[in-house]
C-alpha cells in the first residue's frame, strides 16, 4: 500500500485498515511505502501500537519501503472428544485413567 502523499492521520487510519484486513485473510505480509518524511520517522510507533501487526523491518535498505509482518491467528482450543462426555458432562474417569497411567 501507499502512503505517499497522505496527512499522517488519514495515512494511520488506512494503515490500520489494511492490517486488520490482512489479518481477517491470515496474509502474512504488507508492503508499505511511506516516503522519506515525517510518516517514515513514526512508522514503527505505528506498527508497535497496531494491534495485527507484529514487526516492520525496511526493504531493500529503502527508509521509505517498509514490510510489515501480520499477527498469526490464534490456534483453536482443542475440544473435547464426544467420548469424553457423557450426558452432556464431562467425564472425568478418562483423565483419571491417563493419569494413572502416567504415574505408575
Amino acid at each position: 500500500m501507499d502512503l505517499h502523499g497522505f496527512d499522517l492521520n488519514t495515512a494511520w487510519e488506512e494503515y490500520k485498515k489494511a492490517t486488520e484486513e490482512c489479518y481477517k485473510k491470515k496474509i502474512k505480509n504488507l508492503k508499505v511505502i511511506t516516503g522519506q518524511g515525517e510518516m517514515q520517522k513514526e512508522f514503527l510507533g505505528w506498527v508497535h501500537a497496531d494491534t495485527f501487526a507484529t514487526s516492520a523491518k525496511n526493504i531493500d535498505n529503502n527508509k521509505g519501503a517498509w514490510q510489515v509482518i501480520i499477527k498469526k491467528h490464534d490456534k483453536p482450543k482443542n475440544k473435547l472428544k464426544k467420548s469424553a462426555r457423557k450426558n452432556g458432562k464431562v467425564d472425568l474417569e478418562i483423565l483419571f485413567t491417563k493419569f494413572k497411567k502416567i504415574g505408575e
